[in-house]
């Protein structure tokens, strides 16, 4: 990562920024949760200077922007709790040979600040935004079958909305969208160290990758998509409903959700860069790796067309 770009982008001093010597996805996290982004609340200045920032990275890995975009940006706008609100998806692709399409989606948006309080918001979700710009970065090296587009989506806070702009607005096709990998919240295991897996049941052949890539990796992968509960903290309703893949999920399209339990810095200013469990998120983002290199595999194959 180039440092000049993160001095630029942050107009912070050197001191400041990320050791070179740390991983690229702990980089990108140190910036993407720095207070200067403000929390990054859909519609603040920190969320313009994250986008900003996203869309530089975009361009560095190679990411090209969509067709239907005239760039990275995919501005959308909503009712909620009766008042209007503006947001920004990060959107762009890869091209593969194949004419199907891969969504790995991350929110970039967290819930800002109150008062003199940040709430940064590593783990929630630096952490899984910073794991897609890695995916994408590794795919751009190594090559892919189908399409990949890398959605980095606005107001997921506030009810999914720019994954569900994304979906609606047909930027590509819903029907030509194999799956979609949804990363949200990687770096801290809480009380236990697992991943959470959700949408093994929304394609036959799921099961068989996360089981998979929990012997590969020797770290348990807990698939449910049922109520349940994770350590002390109740888990929401439905975990098929708790992220961007439930927007794709409205529409029919096969998902996998990529995550970790709630845990005691979740949605409060501890949430910081410095909290991150670094062996376990290293860990978690290359699991990640494993799971798009398999899905693009997968969809490759004939009997894997949605």
């Amino acid at each position: 990562m180039k440092l000049s770009l993160l001095i630029a982008v942050l107009g912070i001093g050197c001191c400041a920024l990320a050791s070179a010597s740390e991983p690229v996805w702990m980089q990108d996290v140190n910036v993407l949760a720095d207070d200067m982004m403000e929390g990054r609340e859909v519609g603040s200045k920190g969320s313009k200077r994250s986008r900003e920032y996203l869309m530089e990275r975009y361009a560095e890995i190679g990411i090209e922007p969509l067709p239907a975009l005239n760039d990275y940006s995919q501005p959308f706008s909503a009712i909620r709790k009766n008042k209007p609100l503006a947001g920004t998806n990060v959107v762009g692709q890869l091209k593969g040979a194949l004419d199907r399409y891969i969504v790995v989606s991350a929110h970039y948006d967290h819930i800002g600040r109150k008062g003199r309080r940040i709430f940064n918001g590593a783990d929630d979700n630096a952490s899984g935004v910073a794991a897609m710009l890695y995916l994408a970065a590794q795919s751009q090296q190594s090559g892919r079958q189908c399409h990949q587009v890398f959605l980095a989506s606005d107001a997921e806070e506030h009810g999914l909305l720019g994954a569900r702009a994304f979906v609606s607005s047909d930027v590509v096709a819903a029907k030509s969208i194999f799956v979609n990998l949804n990363l949200d919240m990687l770096s801290q295991p809480g009380g236990r160290k697992e991943v959470l897996v959700s949408g093994n049941l929304s394609h036959p052949a799921f099961n068989c990758i996360i089981e998979d890539i929990e012997l590969a990796s020797n770290m348990p992968m807990i698939a449910t998509d049922e109520k349940r509960r994770v350590g002390r903290y109740p888990s929401l309703a439905d975990r098929r409903k708790v992220s961007d893949h439930a927007a794709f999920a409205e529409q029919g399209i096969p998902f996998l959700f990529l995550g970790v339990g709630r845990h005691n810095y979740y949605h409060t200013p501890r949430d910081t860069a410095s909290r991150v469990n670094q062996s376990f998120y290293g860990e978690t983002v290359r699991i990640a790796w494993q799971y798009l290199q398999k899905l693009d595999a997968l969809c490759a194959k004939a009997d894997g067309q949605p």
